[in-house]
């Protein structure tokens, strides 16, 4: 099993002294072939492709971006899926991160995540978690993604608050999906899967802030040695959740530090995302709905659709921006970032830019390290790095 954690090129010593000088390409495992992935980014190419297989889902999370729900109608059809896998394997793509929803809700997951490994293809699996208290489907899962990496997700272990979070204003959440989850990671690490090759998600909202994060984020690398990837609640796009969810800047700081203290204490990250520019810029998705877009969490139609077009035909007229190849250079990145120490491996995250900032080329004001990392001395030219 390949290391889920790898690293940057050496940081600037100007940087502000708790940042290590070198760091995870991505905290809880978004790719494990660093020096090619890095590879891919120079050169523009497609490293990672999402395909938001099915929106059904089982959890009714009140902050799902894509609205899921188990009865969700709205999935790609298997001819496309496999369309896209053929697209992936001749542009090269090493690996496919099979989204939902739940992507283990679709009876033929098994079926696609084969077809893919016939083509050379590495699995990554993002479930609720909640299918893999099946042992038969834990065993396929653990298979299918030899190679790559199985991410569940459980927010909390507290019943009241998986309540709040979980079920929306006309139904509950099951609070039964708590162990559920947690036997589905117990059937994985059965079958064979590593600890690291497994991460739990965690959507961080203020409900979590006032101690359960830390308290979940503890509990499973004591209790698995399982690692825990954090998202952001956002308001903008998860609109079914409580505005008042949205975590502050302290907050955001306080989530991360501990995360990284936990599991990662050598390797602190650079801001308020998961995963680095290698990974953002080498990445396209496909949504349930056919839309190309530059991740998963970005719902935009202005790309084009894989049910109206070629999904090489769109991605080539829209290489630019879906790759933010701009980006390549740090004198073209947003605001102050061109000059700030992270930027030899961070342009910070561009669901954020979208949503807050209406544009995916703006600087990520998530970002808490913006503020004290960034600033550019008059007249100097050196952009960090």
């Amino acid at each position: 099993m390949p290391s889920m954690v790898q690293r940057t090129n050496n940081k600037s010593s100007s940087c502000f002294t708790n940042m290590k000088e070198d760091v995870p390409l991505a905290h809880a495992g978004m790719a494990a072939q660093f020096d090619l992935q890095k590879q891919y980014y120079a050169e523009g190419k497609v490293f990672a492709l999402q395909i938001e297989s099915t929106l059904q889902c089982p959890q009714l999370c009140d902050y799902c971006y894509a609205g899921s729900t188990p009865e969700s109608p709205q999935e790609l059809s298997s001819a496309t899926i496999r369309q896209l896998l053929d697209a992936a394997a001749a542009l090269k793509v090493q690996m496919i991160d099979w989204l939902g929803g739940d992507p283990l809700m679709r009876r033929d997951w098994e079926a696609l995540c084969t077809y893919a490994t016939s083509l050379g293809l590495i699995n990554n699996i993002w479930t609720s978690g909640i299918p893999l208290a099946k042992p038969g489907v834990a065993a396929s899962a653990v298979k299918a993604t030899k190679g790559g990496f199985i991410s569940t997700h459980l927010d909390s272990l507290d019943r009241e608050l998986y309540g709040i979070l979980h079920g929306g204003e006309k139904r509950r959440g099951d609070l039964r999906h708590i162990g559920l989850i947690l036997k589905g990671i117990n059937n994985c690490l059965a079958a064979g899967k590593e600890p690291g090759g497994i991460v739990n998600c965690i959507t961080y909202t203020t409900p979590l802030a006032a101690g359960d994060a830390r308290a979940t984020i503890a509990y499973f690398q004591e209790k698995f040695g399982i690692k825990t990837c954090v998202t952001l609640f956002n308001p903008v796009i998860q609109r079914n959740g409580n505005s008042s969810w949205e975590p502050t800047h302290a907050q955001i700081k306080d989530i991360f530090d501990f995360r990284d203290r936990v599991n990662y204490p050598n390797d602190p990250s650079c801001g308020p995302m998961d995963a680095s520019k290698f990974y953002c810029g080498t990445l396209v998705c496909v949504t349930a709905g056919g839309w190309v877009v530059p991740c998963s969490v970005i719902r935009t139609e202005e790309f084009g659709n894989v049910n109206k077009e070629e999904f090489l035909t769109i991605l080539e007229r829209g290489r630019r921006r879906l790759l933010f190849l701009d980006f390549r250079d740090p004198a073209k990145l947003p605001g102050n970032c061109s000059s700030c120490c992270n930027n030899s491996f961070c342009f910070g995250c561009r669901s954020s830019a979208y949503y807050y900032a209406g544009d995916l080329m703006a600087a990520d004001p998530k970002c808490f390290q913006y503020n004290q990392c960034s600033t550019k001395k008059k007249g100097s030219d050196s952009h960090g790095g």
